[in-house]
């Protein structure tokens, strides 16, 4: 009988890292990465859908195994959770409607920014342009959406996010990408599940020696730009 394994998704599907869980095809990045993981451990996997700041509360108090949803690995986060080592390297960026060029930090002053609630690209811009009117949402959708009807002049999100929404918004494009902002997605899980880590980090070690994940990353990566 397979063990079964409780994962976390985040309601604002980051795509190229997964779609929307309850969308007619769900699909990514990570989708197809914690199921080769899930393959060689003889796992089921389970998801649970909800916001980004409730399914991390959920990790917390132990009533998820894991989230598998464009976790970035912090010194803060490593002191509650349990991290896989990292399997995707990015940068925060700046996002603009097309022909808003940004060359430096100085281009933000009056700059309305929008970002995401709860996340790392929020913490940032709250301590980089402390001046500066921001708008929190708590969704991508709904960031990207402020942008394009121009309710705000440019958005900071991780790289790989951005590259999923480049995609279908042909008018955005990246002004920037932040300085300083090198970081890295890893699996969360619950703290002192050292077990669970372990195999996972064998398992990780193991597709990335049989060229099953340069295979995914190829798949999902091969036009986007994520440092």
């Amino acid at each position: 009988m397979k063990q079964i394994l409780k994962i976390g998704l985040d309601s604002a599907a980051p795509f190229p890292l997964h779609s929307d869980y309850n969308s007619s095809v769900f699909e990514g990045f990570e989708v197809d990465m914690i199921q080769a993981v899930a393959e060689v451990l003889n796992l089921e996997l389970r998801y649970e859908v909800s916001l980004w700041k409730t399914i991390l509360e959920k990790l917390y108090k132990g009533e998820l195994d894991m989230i598998c949803s464009a976790v970035t690995m912090t010194t803060s986060r490593q002191m509650i959770l349990e991290f896989s080592k990292p399997y995707l390297q990015f940068q925060l960026c700046a996002v603009v409607n097309r022909g808003n060029n940004l060359t430096d930090l100085s281009d933000f002053k009056d700059k309305k920014i929008g970002i995401r609630t709860a996340t790392e690209a929020e913490k940032y811009v709250m301590a980089q342009f402390p001046g500066n009117v921001t708008v929190h949402t708590d969704t991508n959708d709904e960031l990207y959406k402020k942008l394009l009807a121009h309710k705000i002049d440019v958005l900071i999100d991780d790289s790989p996010i951005v590259g999923g929404f480049l995609a279908k918004h042909k008018t955005l494009e990246i002004g920037m990408f932040m300085p300083g902002t090198e970081s890295e997605y890893a699996i969360a899980m619950k703290k002192g599940d050292l077990v669970l880590k372990n195999q996972i980090n064998e398992t990780l070690a193991l597709l990335k020696s049989n060229g099953v994940y340069d295979a995914i990353y190829e798949k999902w990566f091969n036009s986007i730009r994520l440092i």
